[in-house]
């Protein structure tokens, strides 16, 4: 049943994303070109998020009915009910934000509604496995404030990382991958049944996303994604401890790329008194643009990086925890210093002014 659930989800993307590209151009339903987008196309659909939805949870849905008996069971001991409601959530906001452009302060209390709701249900961060003391690191109280800061920051950093044809879908479809690998190897069957069937909506999409781009996902598409990411390292600490673990550190070092970028988007809007609703052209792609690289040649390099990075997030699964524990905490530190030298001024040209 777990390759199914990616086949299924492949092909139902697969069909229905050219359908969404017909509507689009028979309504008009075209991505707003400004100076800000890297492409300058004035009839590019951007609904492609309606499809990676629907394929996501109508295999999701599908799957439950297909279960046989035994995978029945471990299907009953996920509530997955406040995971949809919360999907369907932040879907239909992103949905309603590309076609009408809804208000940012509107949109963050929805985002903290479909948060609260898993939250509420049990999914939060409630440990980290640590290489001393007792083994655990137990976040108490801190849980909440902890996962739902994740949550939606998460759920946001994917939006923002969706600059150019391929990025976010690729990105996204590359972490959901490396978590489906680390249910897999702990044999927890339905999250990596949501994990590829993730992964496979994502393929279907990216058939008609990479460039040259036939249609966006909108902010119904990378928002829907970001959300769901950030549920899924949180369905690992659901049902109580686990030797090996998803939890925060691992899951921030996959997902460091739009987490670092939405950080340096955050502290370069508060440097320059801005809001951090406002928006720039200075987020990672857009720097890679200015030196010259083309989009391929960026998918690529960052593709890359987030396999390196999802290699070292399941490096516990394999060599010592405290190995791993070193080695992630390197990568993350190494990934702060990149980003944080990238959003520096440039010094020769501020020295040369007046």
């Amino acid at each position: 049943m777990l390759w199914l659930s990616l086949a299924l989800a492949v092909v139902l993307s697969a069909i229905f994303i050219p359908l969404i590209i017909a509507f689009c151009h028979k309504h008009h339903l075209y991505d707003r070109v400004n100076d800000r987008k890297v492409h300058s196309n004035s009839k590019m659909p951007r609904l492609g998020g309606v499809g990676i939805s629907l394929s996501f949870i109508l295999t999701i849905v599908i799957l439950r009915f297909l279960q046989i008996d035994e995978f029945h069971v471990t299907y009953s001991s996920y509530s997955l009910k406040p995971i949809i409601i919360g999907a369907t959530i932040i879907f239909l906001m992103g949905l309603f934000d590309d076609l009408l452009d809804l208000r940012a302060l509107l949109k963050l209390a929805l985002q903290a509604a479909a948060a609260l709701i898993v939250m509420l249900a049990g999914y939060r961060f409630k440990y980290m496995v640590v290489p001393f003391g007792n083994g655990i690191l137990d976040f108490g109280a801190f849980s909440y404030p902890l996962t739902f800061l994740w949550i939606v920051g998460i759920t946001n950093a994917i939006n923002l990382i969706d600059g150019i044809d391929g990025l976010a879908g690729g990105i996204s479809g590359l972490v959901a991958m490396a978590f489906a690998l680390f249910f897999m190897f702990t044999s927890n069957i339905v999250p990596a049944e949501i994990c590829l069937a993730l992964v496979g909506s994502i393929i279907g999409f990216l058939i008609f996303n990479l460039p040259p781009a036939k249609i966006f996902m909108g902010d119904s598409g990378s928002l829907f994604l970001g959300y769901v990411l950030a549920i899924i390292p949180l369905m690992n600490q659901y049902k109580g401890f686990h030797g090996s673990d998803i939890g925060v550190f691992s899951a921030a070092t996959v997902l460091s790329i739009p987490i670092l970028d939405t950080l340096m988007a955050i502290f370069r809007r508060w440097k320059a008194h801005k809001s951090f609703f406002s928006a720039d052209r200075q987020h990672l792609h857009h720097k890679l643009l200015d030196m010259g690289l083309r989009p391929p040649r960026i998918l690529l390099l960052m593709y890359s990086l987030t396999i390196v990075l999802g290699m070292i997030s399941l490096s516990s699964l394999f060599i010592p925890l405290s190995w791993s524990f070193t080695l992630n905490l390197a990568m993350l530190a190494g990934m702060c210093v990149y980003f944080f030298r990238l959003n520096q001024p440039d010094k020769a040209r501020s020295g040369a002014q007046p």
